[in-house]
């Protein structure tokens, strides 16, 4: 066996606490990184909380959304058969009006007769 002075058995320690100290500077190094790491998994998780309540919203905003759309279509739609049906009716009382029901060709033939009395 070798003995060793005392210089020896000092540098061994020195050796041995240097390698200590890196080991405890990675550890620290570890430990901030996995903070920040946590920190950013917390960040990340309020955001995706944010996009999740953001998302029940536009769900909720759109339905309600397509629901007015279709009432409102609804209506329209309706207000179209309105106007449709009172153009139709308008033709049909047009072509009732000019036809005069009960008379076949004899209005005609009243109006001449008229024309010849006043002629005599």
């Amino acid at each position: 066996m070798t003995e060793r002075g005392p210089g020896g058995h000092t540098d061994h320690l020195d050796h041995l606490q240097n390698d200590v100290s890196e080991v405890t500077s990675l550890l620290r190094q570890n430990v901030e990184k996995v903070i920040v790491r946590g920190d950013k998994i917390d960040d990340l998780q309020e955001r995706s909380e944010d996009l999740e309540s953001g998302s029940i919203n536009f769900k909720k905003t759109s339905v309600r959304l397509k629901k007015k759309m279709c009432w409102q279509n609804c209506k329209m739609n309706c207000i179209i058969a309105f106007v449709a049906a009172v153009i139709v009716i308008i033709i049909v009382i047009i072509i009732v009006v000019e036809v005069k029901p009960g008379g076949s060709g004899g209005g005609g033939h009243h109006n001449s007769t008229l024309n010849k009395c006043f002629n005599c």
